[in-house]
């Protein structure tokens, strides 16, 4: 009946899914690869015309495994090649024959089980040790000739036998991927002056023999013709300062409240000018700031003045921007277009341009049972599909249209959101076998014929994890919660899954052993305690909002300690003392690292929603501090990357190398050793300590991800605008002045995605640095992993939005007309309530408020995508003012509050202690009442955090922090 019950429910959902449209197109004019094909070339020479074969030759390797950054990973050629070479006066582009590669689409035999392909066919030019060193670029035409396929792709490899070797150590430098035009000559140029290039050996072009579908053909041909050098003015592609003769801003643009501030380095000007792109007019021109950090001196252009939507451009001297958007939702197109990027990367179903109905014969077995797991999203520059990032994407995708529903202003975006996030939800709950295993997830980059049973079949084998089953029933839960107004069966049997799964997992949990491994594959840190605390605890706060049951809110609880007792809560005696990061466990032996799948948000997340569920637990406060003291240090971190803000990795320490295996170590303590010294052997690392796996998106979002709750949370704009300047700085705000999302913004580059071609809306791993450097390198090569294109930072960037897009909502009760006045501006937004119910409803750009009406005056800081519920009538509005005074160990709180009647003040304290925190006033109209808390710092070592709280109403609650060695920081 179970059975009948899920093929039924599954077979509705999937009807919504039957819809295909057309993926987005980019604009090509826009893109980095336009500007590259239409630079002028200043000298070149024919490398080979394609007239003969002498020195050309073909090679086949064998499948590879998953890379592991913690081993060295060789390749080498197969005995014989299955590709074959010939020239050809079928297809010409110069001269009068073209180098004809033939090769079928896989080899004889099964597929590797690690899921890859069968390994790569391709073409090899040698010379002579020749020395390429005044030249900076490859061109060469290409005619892909691929009958039935959607996506075509080659890599290209440089070998130089030099001082400095290529291939490199660890496997991308002289390395480039690009997608071509299928049936057409392509033009392809590629930019080397990054890599060693004085004694070159060989220049490579191969093909992934990845299978075929049943719509593409086995066989397969490429024409080559053309090979050049060529010289050419190069990209800028490392460092901090900004690309020469650009401006480095948000190509999406600003949110209407928001920070506005775009970076430059040596404009030969002192002023710069805001012109309004329609009219031609000069609304702002303001002196350009010098401002200097860490980093090095910086030209910062501050326009947060400017609030009228509209397109702008800035100019400085003879250097503009392209045209960028101030509004209120200036974000929403991205979300469109990470939309249309998770559409295009279902598996499953017909994509036109992409893939047609995919991989029915990827299957999971557990014990005697199979059954067919496609559905959900492919994950990046393969195929591969699993519960986490799946997972991810749903979770968000619900988060996201669960606020856009309550807020009710963008309907067409909620409905396209739910249907993406059902589409995830179906492949979730499809996926159990219904006693605790589950796919987990498998290993793909091949292309099936469908037919089960063969030799390209893949299988993965089903796990009982308490963490994939927490994850699983974090996302039933949240399901049935979005979805019950609507469809109440298929929410009622998403929360039966939640709590069958939350009931596996907990169980499993018993179970669980840690390794001794310190390092996963990836180089981010192993055995982290609180990574299955955060996603348990999340589960069972969406299950107890969903059933009321108590076993949830007590499980929840009881896991928060594993994340509070991971965190470094007192001053360290380092230099530069830090407080606030976290340890992978309570033991706080290693310091927390991620490099390239960040997961530093699942704490914060945790505690935020614990937070926010039972705000009357006795813990409620330390769970508040920890919150707290993390995000201030992502605050005070960040100010060594000023002005760009972006998101510092994290803490090292000198001898963590003698843990890490002995190809990497010195590497790894070289990189260490070239962050910024914070004493006593620790060192802060701007970007990751990384190796086979770089690029820092999967990193920062997290970070930004935490940040934006606790901005929520506390209350605080700098966070939520620190929050923002990582979405700023992936979308143009960086040195070289790029869009790095696939067909937002300007001059955004190809990303590695052989699989399934360019994507509208997709992001790559993200930035990195250069082999032991602290710097950010974004050279013109397309590789894996940090060019790859990959659904997790498009996941967190949806996510995110959930707390910063869009305005915040303000509403509430009112005798008659209320003014905001924004602090910064001055400008001040009437608002009238209505008439009969005294109600009104207004969405306000972020900032901090004045609010006048017919109650005392007070001050308000809206986050951007908050809401927020106000009682301005005058027998209920409150002004409240919070300060605090320090001196040799005392506090002594003092509260200002202006309002009507009799109040109750409580004071929840951290770190802090006092006598009598509950505290009582009667205000008088116009008159100011005053209320004072003595204490004593419990620990002098460890910050103290005060929220004060007015008549039990948490939304009114007032923080202050401080600690024994600094000023008080009232907000």
């Amino acid at each position: 009946m179970k059975l009948k019950i899920s093929l039924l429910i599954t077979a509705v959902a999937l009807l919504a899914f039957k819809f295909i449209r057309e993926p987005m197109v980019a604009n090509f004019k826009d893109s980095a690869s336009y500007r590259w094909l239409n630079k002028t070339v200043l000298n070149s020479r024919v490398l080979d015309d394609m007239e003969d074969l002498q020195h050309w030759h073909s090679f086949t390797t064998a499948g590879g495994e998953v890379v592991d950054a913690r081993k060295v990973i060789k390749i080498v050629d197969a005995s014989a090649s299955a590709a074959t070479i010939q020239l050809s006066k079928e297809r010409t582009h110069h001269g009068n024959q073209s180098l004809l590669m033939t090769t079928p689409t896989r080899l004889d035999g099964p597929a590797p089980t690690s899921g890859r392909g069968w390994g790569r066919s391709g073409v090899r030019r040698h010379f002579p040790d020749e020395d390429w060193s005044s030249f900076n670029r490859i061109s060469i035409w290409i005619y892909p000739n691929l009958p039935g396929f959607y996506t075509t792709a080659l890599d290209f490899r440089l070998y130089n036998d030099g001082v400095e070797k290529l291939p490199a150590l660890f496997g991308q430098e002289g390395e480039t991927s690009l997608i071509l035009r299928n049936h057409e000559w392509n033009h392809i140029v590629w930019e080397i002056g990054n890599v060693a290039r004085d004694k070159v050996t060989s220049f490579e072009m191969s093909y992934g023999l990845s299978g075929n579908t049943p719509d593409e053909a086995d066989t397969i041909q490429f024409y080559f013709d053309q090979l050049e050098l060529e010289r050419v003015d190069a990209d800028k592609i490392e460092g901090w300062d900004v690309w020469p003769g650009r401006i480095s801003y948000s190509h999406t643009g600003y949110q209407t409240g928001a920070q506005k501030t775009a970076v430059a380095n040596n404009i030969k000007a002192t002023e710069f000018k805001l012109i309004d792109e329609t009219t031609g007019e000069t609304v702002l021109s303001k002196p350009i700031a010098n401002v200097s950090s860490h980093i090095g001196s910086f030209q910062v252009m501050d326009f947060s003045e400017v609030r009228r939507p509209g397109s702008y451009i800035l100019q400085a001297g003879d250097v503009t921007s392209q045209p960028f958007r101030i509004d209120a939702d200036v974000y929403e197109r991205t979300l469109w277009k990470a939309l249309n990027f998770f559409y295009a990367e279902r598996c499953g179903a017909e994509i036109p341009g992409v893939h047609g109905v995919c991989h029915r014969d990827w299957t999971c077995v557990h014990g005697d049972k199979r059954m067919v797991i496609n559905g959900g999203w492919h994950d990046a520059g393969d195929l591969t599909q699993g519960i986490e990032n799946t997972g991810e994407i749903t979770y968000g995708l619900f988060s996201l249209a669960e606020q856009l529903k309550s807020r009710g202003d963008h309907p067409d975006l909620y409905e396209r959101v739910l249907e993406e996030a059902q589409w995830g939800l179906d492949w979730v709950t499809k996926t159990s076998f219904g006693d605790g295993y589950r796919n987990g997830g498998s290993i793909s980059s091949r292309r099936t014929n469908n037919i089960m049973g063969d030799f390209d079949d893949i299988a993965a084998t089903a796990r009982n994890s308490p963490m994939t089953n927490f994850q699983a029933a974090a996302v039933e839960a949240i399901a049935a919660r979005v979805v019950k107004d609507g469809d109440e069966r298929l929410s009622k049997f998403a929360l039966k899954m939640a709590e069958a799964d939350w009931n596996f997992a907990v169980a499993g949990m018993a179970n669980v052993k840690p390794s001794k491994e310190i390092w996963r594959g990836s180089f981010d840190s192993d055995n982290v305690q609180h990574e299955l605390a955060s996603q348990a605890i999340i589960a069972s706060i969406d299950l107890w909002k969903a059933t009321g049951n108590k076993k949830y809110a007590d499980k929840a609880i009881e896991l928060s300690a594993v994340i509070t007792d991971s965190q470094q809560r007192k001053h360290t005696d380092w230099d530069t003392p830090m407080t606030g990061f976290f340890y992978t466990t309570t033991a706080k032996e290693r310091i927390l690292h991620y490099c390239h799948r960040g997961r530093e948000q699942g704490p914060t997340l945790a505690l935020t929603a614990l937070c926010d569920a039972f705000p009357d637990h006795a813990d409620w406060m330390k769970w508040y501090s920890s919150v707290t003291l993390y995000s201030e240090y992502l605050k005070t971190i960040s100010n060594y990357t000023a002005p760009y803000g972006v998101l510092p990795a994290s803490v090292y320490t000198d001898d963590e190398y003698i843990n890490v295996p002995e190809s990497r170590k010195e590497s790894f303590r070289k990189q260490v050793l070239n962050g910024v010294p914070l004493g006593k052997g620790h060192y802060l690392r701007l970007f990751p300590v990384w190796m086979d796996y770089r690029g820092h998106f999967g990193t920062i979002l997290p970070q930004a991800q935490a940040l934006a709750s606790a901005a929520h949370l506390r209350g605080d704009l700098p966070s939520a605008q620190l929050s923002q300047h990582q979405l700023e700085w992936i979308i143009g705000r960086n040195p070289f002045s790029q869009s790095t999302m696939w067909g937002e913004g300007y001059d955004f580059a190809p990303i590695y995605t052989p699989s399934s071609g360019d994507m509208v809306g997709g992001l790559p791993v993200g930035i990195q640095s250069r082999g032991e450097a602290d710097a950010p390198y974004w050279p013109v090569q397309n590789t894996w992993t940090y060019k790859e294109i990959w659904v997790h930072p498009v996941a967190r960037w949806v996510w995110l939005l959930k707390d910063l897009a869009g305005p915040s909502l303000v509403e509430g009760q009112a005798d008659g007309p209320v003014s905001f006045k924004e602090a910064t501006t001055g400008q001040v937004i009437p608002v009238s309530p209505d008439r009969a119910t005294g109600h009104f409803r207004v969405f306000l750009p972020e900032g901090k408020y004045t609010i006048s009406g017919s109650g005392p005056e007070q001050t308000q800081t809206f986050l951007p995508g908050g809401s927020y519920q106000l009682d301005l009538r005058t027998a209920h509005a409150l002004s409240l003012e919070l300060s605090a005074k320090t001196s040799k160990g005392e506090v002594i709180l003092t509260l200002k509050a202006r309002g009507n009647g009799s109040h109750k003040f409580s004071v929840r304290v951290d770190n802090l202690t006092l006598s009598g925190p509950a505290k009582e006033v009667n205000l008088k109209p116009g008159a100011t009442g005053s209320l004072e808390w003595r204490g004593r710092i419990t620990s002098a070592d460890t910050p103290w955090v005060a929220v004060i709280v007015p008549d039990n109403d948490m939304s009114l609650r007032k923080e202050i922090r401080g600690a024994a060695w600094e000023t008080v920081t009232p907000r």
